[in-house]
């Protein structure tokens, strides 16, 4: 390390020590390889293999070898530092799943700059939020994508926000482009520069949070801290459980944590072919996992859900051979039955943007742990600890706790976010509440604000979930709580259902009798909807239910 923390950070505060960053490299976890040498030594020792395919909406798939690739990333970066960008500035990245988005992600952290994404699907007010605070010098766009226009967004936001100074748009056309705004192919002819190797604990990566419970905030990660958390997974389930060589199905969008660390810098790791889509849609998906013969894929429930419910389902000769399932709760005997369906090992896993993943189910481990969120990386620490912060006992729900050489070391510009985050010991306080159980097994339990208190009992939310879930005429199921005057709370469970069926609200509760649930954590409400709001990562936004159930919704019965 060249400089110090605060140097490292750009002044940023963190509760992280010269010592504590000390002990993580003295240690091995923390191991001096930056974001963009994982592309360098890859692209070496593999230059032939293919890196990327780019399934682009109403085009031909692009296919980039690691050659390639590694010289598209020099390109990017080379091509940022025309315009002006250095060391120390932030580049936003507002883009679908193209294969541009890849090197751009490299080349950012090759000049020494600070990446930070945005999700296309989002709205200006949030794309605003994250510009502004991340204080972004460029922000790359597609000129539109679906119903926005992009360009036009990202003409206000540069009104608006003083430290936004060019626009990149990524589009073969150059039109009515103005001062500062540039087309990507517009950049083919700038010269190859060479850059200054740049130290892991850099800060490089701004990751937003996807504001499933508010206004997202600015995780600080460095080099250290994302190929900790890429290789740790890599090591806890062994790199040839994803295939030999991994064939990833990127469906997760890029701008999120989850696309970002495990559909890009993972596969880079692994050596493994990226094969991004730009939009998900369930048919295409299975029509791409066949036709690259895709081995392994990241990604929220939502996601394995929709793959079920297609043909994939039962075929023989699906390739997949690991899914990894993160993002929100899992209902518990989806993986299970998705093993058996999809002929591959299906892995519940627990992170956030914050640290990434820290715990996964391994085949190594009895298929009991299919039920729980698995064990945690070498390396690593969870606790669950009570209103009191004592420990509890195995199997008790409390408030999970977490850390290690992969969590965030603070929020971007937000001192009091990081010092509110932090407990004495750098224990993280992740919001989740979550059980240990006597393996060592951590069972997530749910956000601390989608915990129900009724009348001072406590409803264990994802067992209620996990068994709605398992009714046949169900496809989603979340459970939130509503005000009451006389107990504080009561739950409401937001289906969706299978088409043609239906469902009311005495027939469910008999249902989660006849499964064993205990009457005092039975519904009293229930909410039908098409579909449930989420992220584009596919989680559950609960602070939405919430607000719907609230607002006594017209699809509401019960009470």
């Amino acid at each position: 390390m060249t400089g110090s923390l605060a140097e490292l950070l750009r002044g940023q505060h963190t509760p992280v020590t010269e010592r504590d960053a000390d002990a993580f490299r003295a240690a091995g976890w923390w191991q001096g390889r930056t974001v963009r040498s994982v592309l360098s030594e890859t692209a070496h020792t593999y230059p032939d293999r293919t890196a990327l395919v780019g399934h682009r909406t109403g085009s031909a798939p692009i296919r980039l070898t690691y050659r390639e690739f590694d010289r598209a990333a020099n390109q990017a970066a080379s091509a940022l530092a025309a315009i002006g960008v250095c060391k120390g500035d932030t580049v936003a990245v507002m883009l679908p799943n193209w294969v541009e988005y890849c090197s751009l992600v490299f080349g950012i952290n090759e000049i020494g700059a600070v990446y930070t994404g945005i999700p296309v699907s989002y709205g200006e007010l949030q794309a605003t939020a994250i510009v502004r605070r991340a204080q972004a010098k460029v922000l790359v766009v597609p000129r539109s994508w679906r119903d926005t226009d992009h360009l036009a967004l990202a003409r206000r936001l540069r009104h608006e926000i003083t430290t936004l100074e060019h626009i990149v748009v990524v589009d073969d056309d150059a039109t009515d482009l103005g001062p500062d705004e540039h087309s990507w192919t517009s950049f083919i002819d700038v010269p190859a520069r060479t850059f200054e190797a740049r130290d892991a604990g850099e800060l490089c990566y701004l990751g937003f949070t996807s504001g499933t419970t508010g206004e997202p905030k600015g995780a600080m990660h460095t080099h250290d801290t994302l190929v900790y958390a890429a290789k740790g997974l890599a090591d806890h389930l062994g790199p040839k459980t994803f295939g030999d060589p991994m064939i990833q199905l990127v469906a997760s969008p890029v701008g999120h944590h989850t696309g970002l660390v495990w559909g890009v810098l993972f596969t880079v790791l692994l050596a493994g072919t990226g094969v991004h889509m730009d939009r998900w849609d369930p048919t295409w998906g299975v029509q791409v996992i066949r036709e690259e013969r895709v081995t392994a894929f990241f990604g929220a429930p939502t996601f394995l859900q929709d793959m079920m419910r297609t043909e994939l389902a039962g075929d023989p000769n699906c390739p997949l051979e690991c899914l990894v399932i993160a993002g929100s709760s899992v209902p518990r005997t989806l993986p299970a039955r998705a093993s058996k369906a999809l002929g591959a090992y299906n892995a519940p896993a627990w992170g956030m943007t914050e640290c990434s993943i820290m715990t996964s189910c391994t085949p190594a481990e009895p298929p009991a742990v299919l039920r729980t969120d698995g064990s945690v990386f070498a390396g690593s620490e969870v606790r669950v600890v009570d209103d009191a912060g004592t420990d509890v006992a195995p199997g008790v729900t409390g408030d999970l706790l977490i850390r290690g050489p992969g969590v965030v070391l603070g929020y971007y510009d937000r001192p009091d976010a990081t010092d509110e985050s932090f407990l004495p010991g750098l224990w993280f306080k992740t919001g989740d509440t979550a059980s240990i159980d006597e393996h060592g097994w951590l069972s997530l339990r749910g956000r601390s604000k989608d915990i129900i208190i009724r009348g001072g009992e406590n409803i264990p939310v994802t067992d209620v979930e996990s068994v709605l879930f398992d009714h046949p005429d169900v496809l989603e199921a979340a459970v939130v709580g509503y005000p009451d005057e006389r107990l504080g709370e009561r739950a409401c469970a937001v289906l969706v259902m299978r088409p043609g069926t239906t469902m009311d609200l005495a027939t469910l509760c008999a249902y989660l009798l006849a499964n064993g649930m205990s009457k005092h954590y039975l519904p009293e409400r229930l909410v039908l909807l098409d579909e449930l709001p989420t992220t584009q990562s596919g989680k559950v936004q609960k602070f939405r239910l919430r607000q719907l159930v609230a607002s006594d919704h017209p699809n509401a019965v019960g009470d």
